[in-house]
């Protein structure tokens, strides 16, 4: 059994049912046009985009709400509903043009975000957008921004491919309806006044928009720049450092730093509930996670605010740097028992919570009885064996 990570939608719990045939032809005929067209008429597809869009807020049946965080004259942090997780978009502005980090899976949400951003800094000229992962709900709404450069770890592209094209998204949108029929039965023997009403109405009016959203005029757009391990985005009077910090979420996550700003944007990474875990299942170099996860932390730089993609998330500068301490201690005293000719059992007797991580000892460290700790340390020892 693995751990896996905390997503927008639980998609264990949604069941399988059949796709129209003409849904499928919209599909691969909206991936050609995206694939041979996008590119000539980047700037214009994006503004009868979002003329389209903008009035389909209204058709889930209620008005979800649009909220906005200033953390300074330069940064803005956006986000839809009141209960139901979002993402939490961030736009920069800089010297030499608008950058924003996440979009999601509601491409309408993502028109209304963008507008708020033209409006609260009195201008448009998107320069750059950021993928923290390929997941579909930080990237189905890339075509909103087809007019910027989209940058991303170079895994983000097949990824998207996986999820948001051919069979993939058919598949997805089938789990989406399931989803909504299930909700909306939920919804009858939910008590009006309370939170998880409240929750679940809003969860409905999303799918209620991702679905045809996803059935008509979806086309992936895909990222342009892409890096393996770091990148250096130069935005005048700002920098934007990009960190690769796959092995936890996805094998395309990434970190963004904006030192100026004393900001970092996690994507899914690790959020405050929980130990941080690593995933077994991805293929990846920790060592270079724990490296950049390193020059941010270690740097020198001040870290003012954390922002976790997902709008009913957060995480703290302090544990932020708690879960660097954590597993990179880990990482460097299991490298040293393996180099020894020590075992995996005497490594898992070395390191424990309560012990040596007390800071963590009141966050979530046991997940379907799986405990975390030594689930890390056994995805670490493999690592490390096949270095």
């Amino acid at each position: 059994m693995s751990i896996t990570g905390i997503c927008f939608l639980n998609l264990d719990e949604i069941r399988h049912k059949t796709i129209e045939f003409k849904f499928r032809m919209n599909v691969y005929a909206n991936q050609y046009r995206g694939g041979k067209e996008m590119n000539k008429v980047k700037g214009i597809f994006t503004a009868v985009t979002l003329i389209a869009l903008l009035p389909m807020t209204s058709q889930a049946g209620m008005e979800l709400p649009l909220h906005q965080k200033r953390l300074s004259d330069r940064v803005l942090i956006l986000w839809v509903c009141d209960y139901m997780q979002s993402i939490a978009t961030v736009a920069l502005a800089t010297e030499k043009g608008l950058a924003v980090i996440e979009t999601s899976l509601i491409r309408s949400h993502d028109a209304r975000i963008r507008q708020a951003i033209e409006k609260e800094f009195g201008r448009n000229d998107f320069k750059y957008l950021i993928n923290t992962h390929f997941h579909h709900d930080h990237t189905a709404g890339n075509q909103i921004y087809a007019d910027a450069t989209i940058v991303a770890h170079k895994n983000v592209p097949a990824g998207m491919r996986e999820e948001l094209t051919g069979e993939g998204l058919i598949k997805l949108v089938d789990k989406f309806e399931g989803m909504q029929t299930e909700r909306e039965e939920a919804l009858k023997h939910l008590d009006p006044q309370s939170r998880e009403y409240k929750f679940t109405e809003e969860f409905i009016a999303c799918l209620k928009l991702a679905i045809p959203e996803l059935q008509n005029g979806f086309v992936p757009t895909f990222p342009s720049i892409l890096f393996e391990k770091n990148l250096v985005l130069d935005m005048g009077d700002m920098t934007i450092e990009l960190f690769s910090m796959g092995g936890m979420h996805t094998d395309s996550d990434i970190v963004v730093f904006v030192p100026e700003e004393g900001l970092v944007a996690v994507g899914d990474v690790a959020p405050e509930q929980v130990l941080p875990n690593i995933r077994k299942e991805l293929i990846s170099d920790f060592s270079v996670t724990l490296e950049n996860w390193g020059r941010i932390v270690d740097s020198g730089r001040k870290i003012k605010y954390v922002n976790m993609a997902h709008s009913d998330m957060f995480l703290s500068v302090e544990t932020f740097k708690e879960q660097y301490n954590y597993l990179s201690t880990v990482w460097n005293g299991l490298s040293e028992m393996f180099r020894r000719g020590l075992t995996l059992e005497d490594a898992k007797k070395r390191y424990t919570i309560e012990k040596d991580f007390p800071y963590f000892k009141d966050k979530i460290i046991k997940i379907r009885d799986i405990d975390i700790n030594e689930y890390n340390i056994e995805a670490m020892w493999e690592r490390i064996a096949h270095k």
